[in-house]
């Protein structure tokens, strides 16, 4: 938990994918999950955000340090 906001494992592989660009469908196909679940995965880091677009997502992400920022 980081600065109060805590993301399942789950959650930060759909915010890393995002993160690189990838669209739903993508996203799903990697993690072997349908796009639904990652659309309701999407759902759940915006509210816990408190942000409502994907971009916004990443901002918030790495300012709290939830998501590594630079070359994996």
């Amino acid at each position: 938990e980081r600065n109060g906001v805590s993301l399942t494992e789950r959650e930060q592989e759909v915010l890393a994918g995002i993160a690189r660009g990838e669209r739903s469908k993508e996203i799903a196909a990697r993690m072997g999950i349908s796009r639904r679940t990652v659309e309701a995965y999407l759902t759940s880091i915006y509210t816990k955000l408190q942000v409502d677009s994907r971009s916004a997502a990443i901002v918030a992400a790495i300012e709290r340090g939830l998501l590594p920022v630079g070359p994996q």
